[in-house]
């Protein structure tokens, strides 16, 4: 069996997260890693026990090397995905892009067309698709258990903890890091929905806005400052990590970040509308608030012989058949749930059969990824200019009207 050689760019927590998983599948080491902040670069070159001259702080170092490099695991904040993906394409690397794609149509062209134009392999993190949940939602409706599909019903709610990351976390409070709220949290419902649909998404609406976590001149910038009203929000930094309440020093100082102040310029709250060229209607809403252990996301699919509703967080599925017999328990095996459902480790498996077997694909290529993107970036120019977008004149890769798709 061959061990692949695998090169980091971007050693935050899911970059780490990644190389752990390659690492215990036996199937790989981790050659190098990239990484601008030294600190990040530093632990990582502790934990996984690199050699100081295999840790850059520039990406374009570790190319310009004579490193033999079987694969490169691109997990740096979106803004960077499209420069380094095809740097490495262009090397003829195989790459494994952490989702979404880009922050923005151009960028996500850019990358389509190196990899089309290289032959490189491209595989895009769309974890969900190999989550036993999704997989098996997806056995439910490609069984003809539902009949045909009519429509989608589809929420991600999020918890106190999981929203205030959103506001706090430098990696993921701005546009121009993450593109926006829709792409970098929900790209995966957005794939899941393609692909349960099984047909182009034609046209989009949407509307949302960010009306509720708006600055409040009598609050502090910091839970540490003596927040007044500290002691109830449901979104104090305390409440998270309350064995630091006596020694916030040991925060990094933008956990503390008062969610009303942080500076974010992220939406809290969006629904759209979506109609597939197959006739399938769905509506989506990201919801930033639920009082409940863990965030999930909701499904409801009215097929014509069926309807199912799933529970994510609950691993629940239910399937409702329209002749009035009870309700059927499908409900996945979690036996080995991990991270993200149980869908990374089996999603970092799918690279390295890629690499073992450039005829085996993974779910999620280049071609999956751009669809993604197209339906994010045009649900969220319908929200700016209150429009219905019809999503075929942005489609192709040499489409002139993108600009419009990213301000």
């Amino acid at each position: 069996m061959k061990i692949y050689n695998l090169v980091i760019v971007g050693a935050g927590g899911r970059g780490r997260g990644m190389a752990s998983l390659a690492i215990k599948s036996k199937r790989a080491k981790i050659a190098a890693v990239a990484e601008t902040n030294t600190e990040r670069r530093n632990l990582f070159q502790k934990e996984f026990g690199l050699p100081k001259n295999n840790c850059y702080q520039d990406y374009r170092t570790f190319l310009k090397s004579d490193l033999k490099i079987d694969g490169v695991f691109v997990t740096t904040t979106p803004n960077h995905h499209s420069a380094i993906t095809c740097a490495c394409l262009e090397k003829s690397i195989p790459v494994f892009l952490e989702k979404p794609m880009a922050i923005n149509l151009k960028d996500a062209a850019k990358i389509v067309k190196v990899a089309k134009e290289t032959g490189t392999r491209l595989q895009v993190g769309f974890n969900c698709r190999y989550a036993p949940f999704f997989v098996k939602m997806k056995e439910i409706v490609s069984s003809g258990g539902l009949g045909e599909i009519l429509s989608l019903e589809w929420k991600e709610v999020l918890g106190p903890h999981h929203w205030s990351t959103y506001c706090r976390y430098p990696s993921y409070n701005k546009k121009d890091v993450i593109g926006s709220w829709l792409l970098e949290k929900c790209c995966h419902d957005l794939d899941l929905m393609n692909w349960l649909v099984e047909s182009p998404c034609h046209r989009v609406a949407s509307f949302g806005s960010r009306s509720y976590f708006n600055p409040r001149d009598n609050l502090p910038k910091y839970c540490t400052d003596n927040c007044p009203i500290e002691n109830e929000c449901i979104f104090s930094a305390f409440k998270f990590h309350p064995e630091l309440k006596e020694n916030s020093e040991k925060l990094p100082k933008f956990y503390t970040l008062c969610v009303y102040n942080s500076g974010s310029d992220l939406i809290d709250h969006q629904s759209a509308i979506l109609e597939y060229s197959n006739g399938v209607t769905a509506t989506f809403s990201l919801i930033p608030l639920i009082q409940e252990e863990r965030s999930s996301r909701f499904v409801y699919i009215c097929g014509t012989k069926a309807s199912l509703k799933g529970d994510w967080s609950k691993n629940r599925i239910r399937l409702f058949p329209h002749e009035g017999k009870e309700e059927i328990v499908c409900d996945p095996d979690l036996s080995e749930e991990r991270e993200h459902g149980g869908g990374d480790p089996k999603i970092v498996s799918a690279f390295l059969d890629w690499l073992d077997d450039p005829g085996k694909l993974p779910k999620t290529t280049e071609k999956e990824g751009w669809e993604a993107m197209l339906v994010g970036c045009g649900i969220d120019l319908a929200l700016r200019e209150h429009k219905v977008v019809d999503l075929d004149i942005y489609r192709n890769l040499n489409s002139p009207v993108w600009v419009q798709t990213h301000r």
